[in-house]
């Protein structure tokens, strides 16, 4: 079964190769990138929208974090554990942040940039 993608991360650059890393995988078939989580929140928050098997979460972005865009998509979607898998995918070399994501139920892992092919395919099989 193929499954969907979405990836909220504000590097342009980034989503270019992301989406080549997502295309080599091989068992992701649909791609949505948000460039902040605002947008991404309107889209996710949204029941009638088929939401992602799996979501790729940066932290640091402008206006809305990915932990801010975390706690308001929540409130949307209570069962949010149980409806998807989050990883958040950052730049970030913090302790507190790696410790913070992995405190969290609804998130599935932490991982430094970048990502490889070789990690998403076997999260990709995971799902």
């Amino acid at each position: 079964m193929m499954k969907n993608i979405c990836v909220i991360d504000d590097d342009k650059i980034y989503q270019i190769i992301i989406k080549k890393i997502i295309f080599k995988a091989g068992n992701f078939e649909k791609v949505h990138c948000y460039e902040n989580g605002y947008t991404a929140l309107e889209d996710l928050k949204d029941l009638a929208i088929p939401f992602p098997h799996l979501i790729l979460l940066d932290i640091n972005m402008p206006g809305m974090d990915g932990w801010e865009f975390l706690s308001n998509l929540k409130k949307y979607r209570p069962n949010l554990g149980r409806e998807t898998t989050i990883y958040m995918v950052t730049s970030s070399i913090a302790f507190s942040d790696r410790d913070k994501a992995l405190a969290l139920p609804e998130i599935s892992g932490f991982i430094s940039k970048p990502l490889t092919v070789g990690k998403l395919r076997e999260i990709g099989g995971k799902l």
